[in-house]
């Protein structure tokens, strides 16, 4: 069987046929899209929910939680 052949008979069959394998080749990249974007898109409006308090702390806080220099010898 050739290209042709198969191409020629392609276009033979109705187009129901045809529809219904464009829909479902559409629904799984759609799908696929999905699983990819969606975790992506959750995280970055969670981030925009949460504010930036929640992912840093003020300049202020910091010096309390920082360590004095070690003393050097001599």
């Amino acid at each position: 069987m050739t290209l042709l052949n198969l191409f020629s008979s392609r276009a033979r069959m109705g187009n129901g046929d045809i529809q219904s394998d464009d829909r479902s080749i559409l629904l799984m990249v759609v799908l696929l899209l999905g699983l990819v974007f969606v975790p992506i898109i959750g995280l970055h409006v969670a981030a925009v929910a949460l504010g930036p308090e929640a992912g840093t702390s003020p300049p202020d806080n910091l010096a309390h939680h920082a360590t004095p220099p070690k003393p050097t010898r001599g």
